[in-house]
């Protein structure tokens, strides 16, 4: 594998990648602490706001098995992808984990909340952490040339592709687990 001057080697790469599930990980921490009491608050501004939320509902349980999947499945992916020799399906496969977060924290963080006008859960962290450590990620990996720029935008189009069905997705699964427990 190429390695440019920027990721001397896999451990330096792997060190970087870890921070994906690490920043998201502090993210999820915001959501649990701040959505029970945000909800219970704004909920029906939001849904006059933004009526495509509208017909979301969520238990606090639910919220909670949510942010555990939503945190143990990109942990888990991240393992895999790290263990043993860097390849580029790996690293591929984590920008585009990376590009999953960033739209989260760009659309309903960042964008939310200069929409809403007021703080969303998770906005801290968002702006602080996923954002600018997008940024820095892909252009870290961008610089090295470990994966040709194409293939970085193309990850970064894939994630926005994927958030929303993942988003919808891990919403009907932490329902379905929330009414099993």
């Amino acid at each position: 594998m190429k390695i440019g001057y920027l990721l001397k080697n896999d451990d330096d790469v792997k060190r970087v990648l870890w921070f994906i599930t690490f920043f998201l990980m502090i993210h999820n921490i915001e959501e649990a602490i701040t959505m029970p009491k945000w909800m219970q608050l704004y909920q029906d501004i939001v849904k006059l706001r933004v009526p495509f939320m509208s017909h979301l509902q969520f238990s606090t349980v639910q919220l909670y098995i949510s942010l555990v999947l939503v945190t143990l499945i990109p942990a888990v992916t991240t393992w895999l992808c790290l263990r043993g020799e860097i390849r580029r399906i790996g690293i591929l496969t984590l920008l585009t984990l990376q590009a999953i977060i960033f739209w989260n924290a760009l659309l309903p963080h960042a964008i939310g909340w200069l929409f809403l006008g007021m703080y969303n859960p998770g906005t801290v962290t968002a702006v602080i952490f996923n954002i600018p450590f997008s940024f820095y990620l892909f252009y870290r990996i961008r610089r090295s040339g470990i994966i040709p720029e194409k293939l970085i935008v193309r990850s970064i189009a894939m994630g926005l592709v994927f958030y929303l069905p993942l988003v919808y997705l891990n919403h009907l699964l932490a329902h379905a687990i929330a009414n099993i427990i």
